[in-house]
């Protein structure tokens, strides 16, 4: 391992060779005119080399590194939002760390148990003063976690200082699904304008194929399959792509024997906020008769539950959500009690 400064064409590099490959770091460095001067910027970029060799023995050795162990967690949660396709949630974090005593100087290596404890307290007590839930205070705790898992990878901190203390655990809630009867009763209802017919005609074929609503809204016909009948699509979320077959009645929905252009969207829901669709999807529950608050995403929690319930096994299913594990299918099983009463009903009959 060798960390030396190269100058080419007046500026200064880190070239750094560690296991067998070599890499070329800028400093962000210029040489000028002035020896003076110059003797200045050889001493920030030997510094800086010395650092950097530090950083690489810290990471070959697993020992702390001195020089990011400094830095603050505000400073470090900033720093790994790149990681992350959606950081929303990470900028929530940052949000409360903020606002919590200390938050946004508090050093990682400064980090104890007690302060782990009193951070989550700090969740609990919004909580219990109903300005927050617990799934969320539980999503921010986990996340929490994580990037300290991370700075030891980074050398920075040593030791987890949350390894012994409880998480918050999130609560189950409710999944919100419909039946075939409730969706024979949407299906009675019909919309006059244009775009409310447009809502229920999107809202039914995300029943049959499980499409989140994002997906939904950006759909072309490029995407679209005659033989077999399938979409192709990169899901908003994960860019993974998946493969849904389209039953006869999904193909009903949007087949309508017209040639359109491959980057054409199959539903026209643009030129409106889509709170106004959810306005629709909610005036369409309560004509129908249907008692329950539905979302886009009850839509997809819908199409899950009923392929469970009609025997599709949950890796299928979990494939065909796009989903990577079966944690968020087995939620849906759960909230299922059809598929408890035929778990019962599968049971040997004994003679006793």
């Amino acid at each position: 391992m060798s960390v030396k400064i190269r100058e080419k064409k007046g500026r200064l590099y880190l070239d750094v060779y560690l296991k067998g490959k070599r890499t070329w770091e800028a400093l962000n460095l210029t040489i000028t005119k002035d020896r003076e001067q110059n003797k200045e910027i050889w001493r920030l970029a030997e510094i800086c080399r010395s650092q950097r060799e530090t950083q690489l023995l810290t990471g070959l050795w697993d020992i702390q590194d001195p020089v990011l162990s400094k830095i603050t967690l505000l400073a470090f949660l900033n720093s790994i939002k790149d990681f992350y396709s959606n950081p929303k949630t990470l900028n929530s974090l940052i949000y409360h760390l903020k606002k919590f005593a200390n938050g946004a100087i508090i050093q990682v290596c400064q980090i104890t148990p007690k302060w782990v404890k009193d951070f989550q307290e700090y969740f609990m007590a919004m909580v219990r003063k109903n300005e927050l839930s617990q799934t969320s205070a539980a999503g921010y705790i986990k996340l929490f976690r994580a990037a300290l898992k991370k700075s030891i990878a980074n050398n920075i901190i040593l030791r987890d200082p949350a390894v012994n203390i409880p998480t918050i655990k999130a609560l189950d809630i409710e999944i919100i699904f419909l039946n075939v009867d409730e969706l024979q009763a949407l299906a009675g209802v019909k919309f006059d304008s244009p775009y409310g017919a447009e809502v229920r005609r999107a809202f039914f074929f995300a029943c049959y194929t499980g499409l989140r609503v994002s997906d939904i809204e950006t759909l072309i016909w490029a995407r679209i399959e005659t033989s077999p009948p399938q979409i192709i699509k990169r899901q908003a979320k994960t860019n993974d792509p998946v493969y849904i077959p389209l039953n006869a009645s999904a193909q009903k929905i949007i087949m309508d024997g017209k040639e359109h252009d491959s980057k054409e969207r199959v539903f026209n829901l643009t030129g409106h906020s889509r709170r106004l669709s959810y306005n629709y999807l909610n005036k369409w529950a309560v004509e129908a008769g249907v008692q329950k608050h539905i979302s886009w995403h009850t839509s997809r929690r819908t199409f899950a539950t009923l392929a469970l319930e009609n025997g599709v096994d949950p890796i299928t299913v979990a494939k065909l959500l796009g989903h990577k594990n079966l944690d968020q299918v087995m939620k849906y099983a759960k909230a299922t009690d059809k598929l408890k009463r035929k778990a019962i009903d599968s049971l040997p009959e004994i003679d006793i």
